[in-house]
This record gives structure tokens, sequence and C-alpha cells, in this order.
């Protein structure tokens, strides 16, 4: 179904199916998001097994509705671009219309035309020019309803930009060699007591031993801005995965194979852009069937379901959040 939105007689249709599946799926990630930090606050009201199992299936639920908002964003997201591509065109129209009329009115100045020549054509043109500016102004406000759909959470997409050019990395990055981090300023805090910048050597780094050892397996990711492109599996194995769900890079999900690290310094697996994270701020290890994350003494902490952590056992549907990058753990 589509409604229309304009005046004057001027319409510009917009998909009001798609407007209200984005309001609903993103209102139920909202209330299962809600009803997780209650479990979390309520948790020593009920014994640990009812704990475990409520939360368990929220975690699922909340698996389901975040890979349907996120697939409604990549929808709205594509009406937008149309919207801002129209919206380009309109304007260069009505600009056009505006210089001829201009130019009208300064050859009649000159003489050019009569009283009565002039009135005529300066009439057709203001005539165009009044449409395109009704025809705009319908397109403005159907990119306003679009955009009004995330704009009060801001802590699961970025706001609405045109992406940075990126630089293209596609080389293979190996856990077992990351190379030193770059020597980086003294520590700073922010108002809020955050570390906001980092010095000091890389501690975390891996040995010579570790990288010359042929048991440690090879991270099976190719790594991009914040981190890898995902590859292909190993017939047959179930990986876990790490999944974005908040930023630029919302959706973006990283394969996890052995070691993974997370952290600013461009050595990591995945590298985060962000001043409160440390250069090398955590890791996820795999342990047979498990994988384990593991703060590494970082300065601002490694928080999984909003508790911060120095070693954890990821579950599906696990959130991590890393200074203001949020995560999803996946298998």
């Amino acid at each position: 179904m589509n409604d229309a939105s304009g005046e004057a007689g001027i319409e510009f249709p917009i998909n009001q199916t798609l407007l209200d599946e984005a309001t609903q799926t993103k209102e139920e990630w909202r209330v299962v998001r809600d009803r997780l930090a209650k479990i979390e606050e309520h948790k020593s009201n009920v014994s640990p097994s009812v704990y475990e199992r409520v939360r368990t299936d929220y975690k699922a639920r909340l698996k389901v509705v975040t890979d349907a908002v996120l697939k409604k964003k990549a929808d709205v997201d594509e009406e937008l671009g149309k919207l801002h591509e129209t919206r380009s065109k309109i304007v260069a129209d009505l600009e056009q219309h505006r210089h001829s009329l201009e130019e009208i009115k300064f050859r009649h100045t000159l003489g050019e035309y009569n009283e009565e020549e002039y009135q005529n054509q300066a009439r057709v043109e203001q005539d165009k020019i009044s449409k395109f500016e009704t025809v705009l102004s319908a397109v403005n406000s159907n990119i306003h309803r679009y955009e009004a759909i995330y704009k009060d959470e801001p802590g699961l997409f970025a706001p609405q930009e045109q992406p940075a050019a990126k630089e293209e990395t596609s080389e293979v990055v190996e856990t077992s060699g990351f190379t030193p981090a770059r020597h980086e300023a003294e520590p700073m805090t922010d108002e809020a007591g955050y570390v906001i910048e980092e010095g000091g050597p890389d501690y975390f780094g891996v040995t010579d031993a570790e990288r010359t050892n042929p048991n440690v397996e090879e991270s099976a990711t190719a790594k991009g801005p914040l981190g890898p492109v995902e590859m292909e599996a190993e017939p047959g194995v179930q990986r876990g995965r790490i999944v974005v769900i908040n930023g630029d890079d919302a959706g973006a999900a990283y394969p996890l194979k052995g070691t993974a690290s997370f952290g600013r310094a461009e050595s990591n697996t995945i590298t985060i852009r962000d001043a409160k994270v440390s250069r090398q701020h955590a890791q996820v290890q795999q342990q047979g069937t498990e994988y384990v994350l593991v703060d590494l003494n970082s300065s601002n902490g490694t928080y999984v379901n909003g508790q911060r952590i120095e070693e954890h056992v990821l579950s599906n549907g696990d959130e991590i959040r890393i200074g203001d990058c949020i995560m999803q753990f996946q298998v």
C-alpha cells in the first residue's frame, strides 16, 4: 500500500508498507532489549535455572529481531538513496528555472521585451518554479519520515550520512603474526573518566615463538576498515562469528577461528577506531567448541550483556560492548 505526500495537488509516493514494517521491527527490537535489561535487573529474584532459561529465550529472540531490523534498515536506506537522487535532480531543475526567470527580468530591464512579452514569459517560469518547489517539499517530507524511524535509537544505528571513502585493505590477516602497534601519546581521560588515548609499548603482541608455532590457527578473515570480510568456512564446521549492530558497519559479520583480537591498533584482527578502545583491548579464543572472550587489561573494560568481564564463555546472542562499538556473538 502506498501513501502520498505533498500539497497543492502535487503528490510524491511513499512506501507506507515499508514505513510500517520498519517501525514495527524497531519497536520489537526495543521491547526485547528492555526485557533483557529487566532480566539482569531481577535475576536475584529467581532461581539460576529459571533465570538462565528465560535469558536464553530472550537472547534467541534478540538475534531474530536484530536480523529483522538490519534487513529493514537496508530497505529503508535503499529508498532513501532513491529519494536523495531524485531530490538532487529536482534541485538542479529548480535552479535552472530560477536562472531563466532572472534572465528574463534582466533582458526586460535592457528593453528586449515589452511589458506583455515579459509578463507572459515570466509567468511560465514562475509556474514551473512553484511546481518544482512543491514537489521538492514533498520529497523532503518523505526523506524526513524515513529518517525519523531510527532517529530515537542512536545506540543501534549511526546518523544517516554518506560513508567516507575507505582505504582498500584486502590482504588476509593471520592471528599468529600481528605487527607491533605504532607508538602513541600518553594516556588522557575525558570528562567521564574514559581513557581516550594510550601510550607505551604493545604488551599484548604475539611473541616470536607464537609467530613460528605451526599449531596456531590462521584467522579465516580478510581485514577491512573495522575488521574482516567473511570468507567461506570449512565444510561441515559450524563457526562462531561477531556481528556489529551499531555504527557505519552495522550488519558486518566477522567469522571466528583460532584467536581473534579487538583493539584500536591496526595489528588487530578487528580494528575498532574509537578513542575509548585500547590498542590491544580484548580477544576471543576458540577452545574446542567454546569461544572465550578475554579482556586484555584494557583501560575502559570489556562488557558482555552490560556486565564488565575479565573472561567470559560466549553464548549465542551475547552482546559485546568495547568502547562505543556494540557487537553480537552468533553461532
